[in-house]
């Protein structure tokens, strides 16, 4: 893998931050680069059209989300605490006032190549198949996981929306236990 300057890292982590946060029709290359201190020019030196910066992004962000969920699935714990676990992935970003990437993306995919939409697609259904693995080792049917999946992603907005925790806890820990019941 190609070691990427400093400079385009911290490109791309104010552009991870600023479409966390704001959507990718909310910032622009002059906003990043006045935060850095460097000419527009320069962002283009890396990043040619906003759509390639965004696919870096995207696929940084998804390669660190598969990493985590290796981490979650390698550790010995309980049924509960891989969901507990899981859902802790989209509290963090949460809790930093920002969204799941590819859950902001989604909400923008009018706007995005058919490759990027593709990507958010991708980083979805990997989501569900982690989760399906999960449930079937539990024999629960695998469209729990995907109603699982769906009241994660719903909660988070409501959450990000609302900037208030509490709901998207009391959420997917009855749900962790209802699903533990049956």
């Amino acid at each position: 893998m190609k070691k990427i300057s400093e400079t385009e890292q911290t490109i791309l982590q104010l552009a991870t931050d600023l479409i966390q946060t704001r959507g990718v029709n909310g910032f622009s290359y002059a906003e990043i680069a006045t935060v850095m201190g460097i000419k527009k020019a320069s962002i283009h030196y890396y990043f040619p059209k906003k759509q390639d910066l965004i696919a870096k992004v995207l696929d940084r962000y998804n390669q660190s989300f598969v990493t985590e969920l290796e981490r979650i699935r390698a550790k010995k714990d309980d049924f509960a605490q891989h969901l507990q676990d899981f859902v802790k992935l989209y509290r963090r970003n949460l809790e930093s006032g920002k969204i799941c990437l590819c859950s902001m993306l989604a909400t923008e995919h009018y706007s995005l190549s058919e490759s990027i939409n593709q990507s958010v697609q991708d980083f979805f259904q990997l989501n569900i198949q982690w989760l399906q693995g999960l449930f079937e080792e539990e024999n629960l049917f695998s469209h729990q996981a995907e109603d699982f999946f769906a009241t994660v992603q719903g909660a988070q907005l409501i959450a990000n929306s609302t900037g208030d925790l509490t709901h998207f806890d009391q959420l997917l820990t009855d749900k962790i236990k209802t699903i533990q019941k049956k």
